[in-house]
């Protein structure tokens, strides 16, 4: 089974490629549905997680709420790193739970969707890694129109990851996306092909 890495950065587009890679064929294991799936309410994660930050991050049904604790932790690179903390290491154990279903299921190619995939060393057991990245404008574009954020809020989500410049160096396929819907189209089935091909 080839296990191939995909991240982007922020609003670049990654979670749009990986649905067209999974219309290719591809077997897609999502990191932000694991960051979901361990922190319904009971969870070990849960628990600790309103341990750390208090019941306020609650909702009234018990789940977290996402958004008021993504507020805090940007603010905060302590609270940040202690949230990374308890999730991180869950959501690795639990991909490598789905990576040997897939893999006892024969599957051939199965993408790893992440955001903080070079930030966590997670490509160095992933190849080939693939990057979607766009220009600084449109990235900035597409924050202020789908999360409605301010010019600041924006600046801290960028900080907040590793930049895209040096993503580029450690990528191994830069799909860049600051185009057409069509435009990457054609780049991802060639993507597509490309991995395929080598995976033969």
């Amino acid at each position: 089974m080839k296990c191939v890495g995909l991240t982007g950065g922020i609003a670049t587009g990654k979670s749009t490629v990986a649905s067209m890679l999974r219309e290719l064929g591809a077997k897609v294991i999502d990191a932000d549905q694991l960051a979901r799936e361990i922190v319904q309410p009971g969870q070990e994660a849960w628990k600790e997680i309103v341990e750390a930050f208090g019941k306020e991050i609650l909702r009234q049904d018990q789940s977290i709420n996402r958004e008021k604790l993504r507020r805090i932790v940007f603010q905060d690179e302590k609270a940040r790193k202690r949230l990374e903390a308890i999730t991180h290491p869950r959501i690795r154990a639990l991909a490598q739970q789905k990576m040997q279903k897939l893999a006892a299921e024969r599957a051939a190619i199965v993408i790893y969707e992440a955001p903080l995939l070079f930030e966590n060393r997670i490509h160095l057991w992933l190849h080939p890694v693939i990057l979607v990245a766009c220009d600084r404008i449109t990235q900035e574009q597409r924050l202020q129109q789908r999360d409605g954020l301010n010019e600041d809020e924006i600046q801290q989500h960028l900080n907040a990851q590793m930049s895209l410049d040096q993503k580029r160096r450690l990528a191994d396929i830069i799909i860049e996306n600051s185009g057409s819907l069509e435009a990457l189209k054609k780049r991802v089935r060639e993507v597509w092909e490309q991995i395929v091909s080598s995976s033969q």
